[in-house]
């Protein structure tokens, strides 16, 4: 993790670089929540760090640049196809079959999930 203490204080402070990385992670559709659980911070601080870098003039530039990666997908249709997903805590099960062509409705409803 990208951050550093300062003595005598008991308050985190992350370093620039590590706040824009997490900011460049929330895309849209993408849980909030999520990042900032996986990256070990407060999700209202990462909600935060959004508003602060969303004008186009506030965010500085990145030193270690993105690389983008390319994901191809087979074509399909949609109206076949069936979105499956199993989530499993301690002893719980739950299993999802989802229409295909409701894609992106499953989507706000894993969103609403992870959130």
């Amino acid at each position: 993790m990208d951050t550093f203490q300062s003595i005598g204080r008991r308050r985190r402070q992350h370093t620039l670089e590590f706040k824009q990385r997490l900011v460049a992670l929330c895309l849209p559709g993408v849980s909030i929540s999520g990042v900032a659980l996986a990256h070990g911070v407060n999700a209202n601080l990462l909600r935060r760090w959004i508003k602060q870098f969303s004008t186009p003039h506030s965010l500085p530039a990145i030193s270690t640049p993105l690389v983008p990666i390319k994901v191809e997908l087979p074509p399909a249709n949609p109206a076949d196809e069936v979105i499956e997903m199993t989530i499993q805590k301690s002893n719980a099960s739950i299993n999802i079959r989802w229409p295909g062509r409701q894609a992106e409705a499953f989507g706000y409803l894993l969103k609403d999930l992870l959130e």
